[in-house]
């Protein structure tokens, strides 16, 4: 088991401060001053407190200090703008309300490959690099609605060997157990026409059209941790995902 960075063993320790009531009347010190505390840099007590942001534990607040979330507001995610909701990670990125009908989710492929073009700029890798990809695909009545292509350079793997192990997987949970810290998403969304081979998946005719999402999840050092291409149908029982910039509850 990798050994936990100082930002996360800070992190702990400030939330098990939070918990206790010790910021009730007063917000937690500036970095400046976690920094001296704890005998780190600025940037290390900086990411000890974006930890707890991201786990729904202080709220934090453009040029002042963090101040702790709500008692009743603790059991919710308070997601870093720009990125998925971490709820929906921890739901495998499916609601019930998404769609209706029977959502069934399948693993049809886990590889390892050589980096294509866009994978590579995603992950600020060269063209080429050996990285792992898992592919599945997602039927709403048995009808195919969502191919998901997912690729995690090998350094993540290695870290995190359940991601090429395992049937199904809850990214976000295994890439931070692993040590890493999800903070950030850069997501990108186009309609193109479908190739032959998702004309055959999707029921589509030569003039169908696809939405294709591609987004990369990168760490709190900004270091790629995945990227992900989602391709659905236009039309018809389509996956829908949002991007969050408010707290959303366990519904």
């Amino acid at each position: 088991m990798p050994r936990k960075p100082e930002y996360v063993l800070i992190a702990e320790t400030l939330k098990a401060e939070v918990l206790a009531g010790a910021y009730d009347d007063e917000p937690l010190p500036g970095n400046a001053t976690l920094a001296e505390r704890f005998d780190v840099n600025m940037k290390t007590a900086g990411r000890a407190i974006q930890q707890l942001v991201a786990e729904g534990i202080v709220i934090a607040r453009p040029g002042l200090r963090a101040i702790p979330a709500p008692p009743q507001l603790r059991a919710i995610k308070w997601p870093m703008t720009g990125r998925y909701a971490r709820a929906r990670a921890a739901q495998d990125l499916l609601f019930a309300n998404d769609v209706t009908g029977n959502v069934r989710k399948d693993t049809i492929q886990r590889t390892w490959i050589q980096a294509p073009i866009p994978v590579a700029q995603l992950l600020n890798i060269e063209v080429g690099t050996r990285i792992f990809q898992r592919c599945s695909r997602t039927y709403v009545d048995d009808v195919p609605a969502e191919d998901t292509s997912m690729f995690f350079p090998a350094a993540i793997v290695k870290a995190a060997p359940r991601l090429e192990t395992d049937e199904r997987i809850q990214v976000v949970r295994l890439i931070e157990a692993a040590g890493h810290v999800v903070t950030r998403t850069a997501n990108e969304i186009r309609a193109r026409h479908a190739t032959p081979a998702e004309q055959a998946l999707f029921g589509a005719d030569p003039h169908g059209i696809v939405l294709e999402h591609s987004h990369g999840t990168y760490g709190a050092d900004g270091e790629a941790l995945e990227a992900v291409i989602n391709v659905r149908p236009a039309h018809g029982n389509v996956i829908t995902f949002d991007t969050y910039e408010a707290p959303i509850g366990n519904e």
